[in-house]
């Protein structure tokens, strides 16, 4: 299930029951954050969905009221005990503003790896099934958008199921991609799965 939560949407000075700007997305365990002012641990402690499963940390631009949370969130990712790299998306020009975040954080117990959204080619970044796409913004400073697309899944088509003589004790494993072999026969998912369906789209400009 695909879960989106706006942890902040202030500019420059936060205010009581509004925070700086980040979003959060929360999609089959895993989970993409949206900019990290200050404050995104706060909302997301409220929130309670955990820091261990952020796997990725997009920024659309280097204005502090969007970066300076991320040292504190590092380490608060740390102390969940990840392993797990991490990676950074940033505009051109981010890397240098990682790297001076990162010396109030300089040890962490997971790797993380920095990926450039250059304004004219963008990055592309797949993670299962979801994807991530970035989009060159006008701005005062570099800025680039997001769009994550989300794939799904087909649907389970009983009557196909019951047209292939599909025994019911299959039915669960075949609609969740698996193949399956029972009394020398082979059953494959297209046996019991309908179209395909449209994926979702989120963008954040």
């Amino acid at each position: 299930m695909l879960d989106l939560c706006l942890l902040g949407c202030g500019g420059s000075l936060p205010v009581p029951q509004r925070g700086l700007t980040s979003l959060l997305l929360s999609y089959n365990g895993r989970k993409i954050l949206i900019d990290c002012g200050e404050g995104t641990q706060v909302s997301m402690k409220i929130l309670g969905w955990g820091f261990k499963t952020i796997d990725v940390i997009c920024f659309t631009h280097a204005h502090a009221d969007h970066v300076v949370g991320l040292p504190g969130l590092l380490l608060t990712i740390a102390n969940s005990e990840r392993e797990e790299p991490l990676t950074i998306i940033g505009p051109p020009g981010f890397l240098k503003i990682l790297n001076g975040l990162r010396v109030l954080c300089p040890q962490l117990p997971y790797d993380i790896s920095f990926k450039e959204a250059d304004l004219e080619g963008g990055v592309n970044l797949n993670i299962d099934d979801l994807s991530i796409k970035s989009l060159a913004l006008d701005h005062t400073v570099s800025c680039v958008g997001y769009s994550i697309y989300v794939a799904r899944a087909r649907k389970f088509d009983p009557i196909k199921a019951k047209a292939n003589n599909i025994p019911v004790t299959l039915w669960s494993k075949l609609q969740k991609g698996e193949t399956v072999e029972q009394d020398g026969i082979t059953y494959h998912p297209d046996m019991v799965l309908g179209e395909s369906r449209q994926g979702l789209k989120l963008s954040y400009f």
